[in-house]
This record gives structure tokens, C-alpha cells and sequence, in this order.
């Protein structure tokens, strides 16, 4: 090599590692953007938010377990109303019987009854209600400062801006803190059922928390949305939302009131902050865990939707067509029709080609490889694939103390997200090592590139809300080599850089936000997005690719990779401050007089001893659906749910038998299983359908709840099975042969549960 070769190589090296250098820290100011950091303090003007007085109010009402039906539960539903004729509102209780509109899957159907918060502040000239939602229940197991203890915080602090600001909107402003949403959505469902304030053009705002920090994203809205999402992007003071989200949504089950909402036709903006999974709907959800930073961004983002939709014909807003959008920084919701989203899909791929064209014309590549290459490409992100899909696996290997948890968020994530982002570079590295002399470096960044804007492609035919992941990823990269063919050779590598700069924007901060889901998830969106970003960084990774001992780049990134596993490992503490659920329930047949304990059908090591084999038949049926496994346990003194018959007539062939079910222990649930073939079943008035085959009752009165039924073959005999629940943790302690998990373990999703048939 000659000395200006030398020069010229070094210049290269220098240039390429610096471009690399500035598209990591613009991924890195991507991600910053949207995260909350501001917090407004109690002094703050009265008209405006302040996390400070919202979080005054989680102090006050969230401090123990309250779900729906307990006495703590009334406590906290008396002191919303209390703040709320404080503010001087007049708000109402909803008293209702609510029916789970989740698809229960061949279980009993959910029933139950509730106690909505419901208030108004009256528009001057309403065109429709602007309504802020959220759920004042929690699980029995935590006292839900976040999951919803922070929605509704900030539903209080809203209406006391509004109150204080004095200027009334245009539309009315209703505040519903709906309950039993733990339970499955029952408020909720009341309310849209029921209530005359859901009839009509309306925007429902709906606050959640999947955790305890972060950024507070939009995740999904209902269809039709072009004017949801404009006014969002547009009003919000830190508008974080993301389409991917809502097409994610579609496939996963994951529900929030919005699924109550939507069908009343209702439109809904469904937000959460998710990050902290491990603190969801465990009993460290309580106040000391808040983060005021994604308080304050709940809280602003909530209080100018009210004044920008309150002030806004809601019959045309909520018209229109479905938009894709994302966010950009600094802090800009990008949105466009999905039409759009189509068009683009088409455009990166001829872009793609055409940069193939013009390489090969100055004779850098073949077409022969350049197809291979984009055949090839499918391996790394395969590997991602199922590398991400095992990964959890392979840590609860590692340390068996994960095993059996609810959440696969650990306590302190960083390391650990950085390690898949890091074993997805470690696969391209591998990849590209061993295939860049056979087929050639050029071919492979080419193939790469065409297989993400044939992603982008298909996204947009299918997917269109995700198609950004990748068209504009693809189609910036495509142009960038473009422009870099054209140009003189000291200027490619800044042209390349600024043609990533949108897989910069976009890939990476994807990658790492979607991390918070769950480590269980991490072959489905962070590996592959990370595999496909440093695919399209392949022309700059050939620009400081050593000319020797290149085998030791892939090897030094699996170094790190499991570097950063094992020191992931040994920060995350599991102690009795940072404990992990684990979940058992108890059946007792009170006709046999035998019980069972029943576990999931993975349990952790302090879980395993009451399960053995699986559970099928009635017996699964008491913890509800999915797999169980079982084993014998020693009979408590329970008494048994009873039945008693207030009417069982026939008439024109037809049998009508109603009964009256309770529990003589007070659990928090009763239920009936009918086998036999019925015609119709109701609960409290309310019918089951479509399965009139059983129902699962949530806060009943002491007297029981009345059940009526029609047999289609009336000289048939009817087998019925009455259970009745509880849910409280502590009364495990109670049941002969149960032994306290250790303290670094909590009980979650306990049950206890007697059962008896009857045969009419």
C-alpha cells in the first residue's frame, strides 16, 4: 500500500467510525425525546397540571389492595367522590351488573357488580362528550398506585384545572372512574350498556399503566382516526404514539376498557406508560413507586386534549380516514394516510433496484449475487428470531429464581436489553464475516437493503400502521447509495451516513422501546429491528472492516454479548424488596370432600411442590382455562356454596328454573356451571351469551345472586355446579398443609375455591 493509500485509508476509517458514532447519538436523542422528564410542582398555577397534587391524591387512596367488592374498595370509591364534591361537581354512582366483553374462550363468562364514578362539567354549546377514563379498582395483590391509581389521580387533577381555570367548553367534559376493569372490563361494559351519557358523538381518553415509569404512549385508538391522531399530534403537549402499536394490539391479548368503549362506538385514545414491567400488578404498585416524570406527561397530554376536543365539533372529528404515524424528534408526531403507507411500501423497493442497476452498471456487483445476497439476508434476521424467542429461556436456565414469574421484566433491565441488542449485532457480524469474501460485501449490504424495503412492502400491504419500520428505513438507505454512486469518492461516507439517518430515527429507538414488553418477546420486534438496522449500516461497517483478524470482530461482539448477560444476571436482585409472583389456588369438592392445590403449568421452584400431574376436566376448571397441573391436598373446613330454588315451572315445553346462589364463607365470587342443554341464562338480569353454559359473579351481595335458566329439553335432568372464590392472599395461610413462600416471592392470582353440584 502506498503512503496516499494509506492516508486515503485512514481517512476512511476515520470518517466511517465517526459517521457510525453521530447515527448512534441521533438514535440516542430519539429515544431521550420522548421520555418524560419534567415535573410541575405544587405551587404550579391552578389552571395547569401538577404531578405533585396528583400524586397527593395516590398517597391517599392507593395505599392498600382494593378490589372490587372489599371494604377498602368502598373506602377508595367514597373518598373519589368526596375530592370530586370538593371541586364542587356532582358526581353520581353508577350502580350496575356488568358482563366481560373479553372473549372468555369456553370459560364461564364474567359477571359482575359495579360502581362507576361518573361526573360532569356541562359545555356551553356541546356537539358531544370529551370524556377522561380510567379504573379505581386494583388486583387483590397490590394497591395500584400505577395500575390505575395514576389514571385516576389524574383524572381528579384534570377536573380540578378545568374547575379552577373558570372557562367552560364548548362540549361537556364527563370524568368516569370506571371499576371491576381488573376484573374484566365490567364497569366499563356497564357504563356503555347502560348509561345515557354514552349515547352519542364522544372522545374518550383512556389513561393505563402497564408499569411503573416511562414514556406515556398512545398505543392504539379506534378506527376512522385521521381526526383522533391530528388533534393528539397536534394538542398534545408530548405527543408519544406509534401505529406499530395498534396493529401489535390487533394480534395480542391485551385489554383495556377501550375494549368496552369501541363497540359502544365510542372513540377512544388508549394511553399506558409501560416501562418497570416487573412492579404491574404486584404489591410493590404502590405510592413509593410512582414516577412523577410520566405523571406530569399523563397529566399535560390529558388536560390540552380536554380544552382541544372540548373546544372541537366532535360528529366531524371523529370521521375520516386511518392514518400511520410515529414520532420524530424533537418531539413531532409524523402522520400520514395509509394509503400513503401503501404507496411508500412500493416506492423503496424501485429505489432499491435501482440503486442494484446503477451498481451494476459501474460494474461493483452481479445480479446473480446481489439476489443471493438478499435470499442470505433472511438467515440473520431468522436467527434474531428464534435467538430472542429463547432468550428468556435460556436466562431462567441461568437463574431459577426467574422461573414462574408473571412478568419477564427484571427489576434492572438495562444490561440485559443491551445484551440483545448486543447478541442481535453479534449474529449480523457473524453473518457478515463468514459470507463477505464468498459473496461479496457490496452484495450482501444490497441484499439487505432489498429485503427490508421488500419488509417495508408487504408491511404496507398487510400492515400499513407498521410499514414505517422499515419503508422509510429501506428507502433513506437506498437514496443515500444512490446520491453515494454519483458523487466523488471523499464524500460517500457522509452521503451514506445521512442516507441511515432515518434508521437511526426510526430502527434502534423501535428496538429499545419495545424492550419493556417483556424479555419473552425480544425475538418479535427489538432483535430483528436491530438485525435489520445494522444491515443497512453494512457500507459503513465495510468502511472500517480490517483488512486482518476480522474473525475476532464477531468474536469480541459475542464476548460482550455475554458479558452483558452474566453481569445482567448479577445486578437484578431477587429479595424480599425486589420479590417475584408466583401464583397457587385451592380446590375443595365439598360433595367427595377431596381438594387440590393447583399450580401454573410452569411453576417456580417454591410452587412445584403442590403440582404434579395435569389438570383436566372439573378440576382445571376452577382456576379458570389453560394448563394446570394438580395434586392432592388435605380438606379445609369450608362451608359449601349453597343453592336454593325460587321457581321452576314449565310452560308450552319450555323449563324455567331460577335460583338464588351464595356463598356462606363471603367470598368475593360466586359462580354457576351448567351441564346440560340450556337455551338461555342470565345473572342479575343480565343474559350470558353466547355460551349460556356458566358464569363467574364478582362482588355479590351477602344475600347471593339470582340465576334463572331455560332447559330446552324440560323432562331432562339439570346437573348445576356452584363454586364460590376468594382471592385474598392471606387467606392461603389459613389452608391445612400450605407452607409461606419464601419473601422473595409473593403471592399472585391466588384462589380459593369450594365447589358442590346439584342435580334438579
Amino acid at each position: 500500500m502506498t503512503s496516499d493509500e494509506h492516508v486515503s485509508s485512514r481517512r476512511s476509517l476515520t470518517a466511517g467510525l465517526l459517521a457510525l458514532g453521530v447515527l448512534l447519538l441521533i438514535a440516542v436523542g430519539a429515544i431521550r425525546d420522548t421520555t418524560p422528564t419534567a415535573v410541575s410542582p405544587a405551587t404550579a398555577p391552578d389552571r395547569e397540571f401538577s404531578a405533585q397534587r396528583a400524586f397527593t391524591q395516590v398517597e391517599r387512596f392507593a395505599v392498600k389492595p382494593h378490589p372490587v367488592g372489599t371494604a377498602e374498595h368502598t373506602r377508595v370509591r367514597d373518598y373519589l367522590v368526596g375530592e370530586l364534591r370538593r371541586l364542587g361537581l356532582r358526581p353520581e354512582v353508577q350502580e350496575a351488573v356488568g358482563v366481560s366483553p373479553i372473549d372468555e374462550r369456553g370459560d364461564p363468562v364474567t359477571a359482575g357488580r359495579v360502581f362507576n364514578i361518573v361526573t360532569v362539567i356541562p359545555g356551553t354549546a356541546p356537539t358531544g362528550r370529551v370524556f377522561v377514563t380510567a379504573h379505581y379498582d386494583s388486583v387483590p395483590e397490590g394497591p395500584g398506585a400505577n395500575d390505575d391509581g395514576a389514571g385516576t389521580a389524574s383524572a381528579i387533577e384534570t377536573a380540578r384545572a378545568l374547575v379552577a381555570d373558570g372557562k367552560r367548553l364548548r362540549n361537556d367534559v364527563v370524568f368516569l372512574i370506571t371499576d371491576a376493569e381488573e376484573a374484566g372490563l365490567l364497569g366499563s361494559e356497564a357504563f356503555v350498556k347502560d348509561h345515557p351519557l354514552a349515547r352519542g358523538p364522544s372522545v374518550v381518553l383512556n389513561n393505563e399503566a402497564r408499569g411503573a415509569k416511562g414514556p406515556v404512549l398512545m398505543f392504539r385508538s379506534t378506527e376512522s382516526n385521521s381526526g383522533l391522531i391530528s388533534m393528539f399530534g397536534s394538542a398534545a403537549p408530548m405527543p408519544v404514539a406509534d401505529s406499530v402499536y395498534a396493529e401489535l394490539m390487533k394480534l395480542l391479548n391485551n385489554d383495556t376498557d377501550f375494549t368496552a368503549f369501541k363497540p359502544g362506538g365510542m372513540a377512544v385514545l388508549d394511553s399506558a406508560y409501560a416501562n418497570a414491567g416487573t412492579l404491574y400488578h404486584s404489591v410493590l404498585d404502590d405510592p413509593a413507586h410512582v414516577d412523577l416524570a410520566a405523571l406530569q406527561q399523563m397529566g399535560d397530554n390529558t388536560l390540552a386534549l380536554v380544552r382541544a376536543f372540548g373546544g372541537t365539533d366532535l360528529a366531524r372529528l371523529t370521521t375520516g380516514n386511518d392514518l400511520v404515524y410515529f414520532n420524530l424528534p424533537p418531539g413531532l408526531l409524523v402522520r400520514y394516510p395509509t394509503w400513503a403507507a401503501t404507496l411508500l411500501g412500493a416506492v423503496a423497493p424501485m429505489a432499491a433496484l435501482a440503486l442494484i442497476l446503477l451498481a451494476r452498471r459501474r460494474g461493483g456487483v452481479t445480479l446473480r449475487r446481489t439476489l443471493l445476497g438478499t435470499a442470505l439476508a433472511l438467515i440473520p434476521i431468522g436467527l434474531g428470531v428464534a435467538v430472542g424467542i429463547y432468550f428468556w429461556d435460556l436466562l431462567k436456565a441461568i437463574r431459577p429464581e426467574l422461573s414462574g414469574t408473571a412478568t419477564t421484566t427484571p427489576y434492572r433491565p438495562e444490561l440485559l436489553w443491551l445484551a440483545v441488542l448486543m447478541l442481535a449485532g453479534t449474529i449480523l457480524i457473524a453473518w457478515y464475516a463468514l459470507l463477505r469474501r464468498r459473496v461479496g460485501p457490496a452484495e450482501l449490504a444490497l441484499g439487505m437493503l432489498t429485503c427490508a424495503a421488500l419488509i417495508g412492502l408487504g408491511l404496507g400491504l398487510v400492515s400499513p400502521g407498521a410499514s414505517h419500520l422499515a419503508a422509510w428505513p429501506a428507502l433513506g438507505a437506498a437514496l443515500g447509495g444512490l446520491a453515494a454512486l454519483r458523487c466523488p469518492p471523499r464524500w460517500r461516507v457522509l452521503i451514506l451516513a445521512a442516507g441511515l439517518v432515518p434508521g437511526a430515527l426510526i430502527l434502534l429507538p423501535s428496538a429499545w422501546n419495545s424492550l419493556p414488553t417483556g424479555l419473552q418477546y425480544a425475538g418479535y420486534a427489538p432483535m430483528p429491528l436491530m438485525i435489520l438496522f445494522g444491515g443497512l449500516l453494512l457500507p459503513l461497517i465495510e468502511v472500517i472492516w480490517p483488512r486482518r483478524r476480522s474473525p475476532l470482530i464477531p468474536l469480541t461482539a459475542l464476548v460482550v454479548s455475554i458479558a452483558l448477560v452474566a453481569a445482567g444476571l448479577l445486578v437484578e436482585p431477587i429479595d424480599k424488596e425486589h420479590p417475584r409472583r408466583t401464583s397457587l389456588a385451592y380446590g375443595l369438592d365439598a360433595d367427595t370432600g377431596k381438594a387440590v392445590w393447583l399450580t401454573s403449568k410452569a411453576p417456580d421452584q417454591w410452587a412445584r411442590r403442590y403440582g404434579g400431574a395435569n389438570a383436566t376436566g372439573q378440576l382445571s376448571e376452577l382456576w379458570g382455562g389453560g394448563s394446570k397441573l394438580l395434586s392432592p391436598a388435605k380438606a379445609a373446613a369450608l362451608p359449601a356454596p349453597s343453592l336454593r330454588v325460587l321457581a321452576d315451572t314449565t310452560q308450552q315445553g319450555v323449563r324455567t328454573l331460577r335460583v338464588r346462589i351464595r356463598s356462606e364463607r363471603g367470598a368475593d365470587m360466586v359462580g354457576l356451571r351448567v351441564y346440560g342443554d340450556t337455551a338461555t341464562l342470565t345473572v342479575e338480569g343480565r343474559s350470558i351469551t353466547p355460551d349460556p353454559a356458566g358464569f363467574v359473579f364478582h362482588a355479590p351481595e351477602p344475600a347471593g345472586v339470582e340465576a334463572s335458566l331455560t332447559i330446552k329439553a324440560p323432562g331432562d335432568k339439570v346437573r348445576l355446579r356452584v363454586t364460590d372464590t376468594s382471592r385474598n392472599p392471606s387467606e392461603m395461610s389459613a389452608l391445612p398443609g400450605f407452607i409461606a413462600p419464601p419473601d422473595w416471592l409473593f403471592l399472585g392470582d391466588t384462589r380459593i375455591t369450594v365447589t358442590k353440584a346439584y342435580t334438579m
